[in-house]
């Protein structure tokens, strides 16, 4: 589970999105490995690829919503 298994097009795109979004070079997500948060970030995507059903996708997301909470996040506007 290397890589994401999307066609380099959407790949590039989908980094670009993800770069955007988190306000991070997309260079970040093409070095090496390493403990960083886009590093996780980039393994919760690949973790969240291999869920295929819409009630797993569910569980997880109510999970980061639960623990975003405890940091302080009020959900968005």
């Amino acid at each position: 589970m290397d890589t994401l298994e999307l066609p380099p097009a959407r790949h590039a795109a989908a980094l670009n999105r993800l770069s955007r979004a988190l306000d991070v070079p997309v260079e970040e997500f093409r070095d090496e490995p390493s403990d960083s948060d886009v590093s996780n970030l980039l393994a919760l995507v690949q973790l969240w690829s291999e869920i295929e059903d819409r009630e797993g996708r569910s569980r997880v997301l109510s999970v980061a919503r639960q623990e975003a909470e405890r940091g302080g996040y009020k959900g968005s506007a």
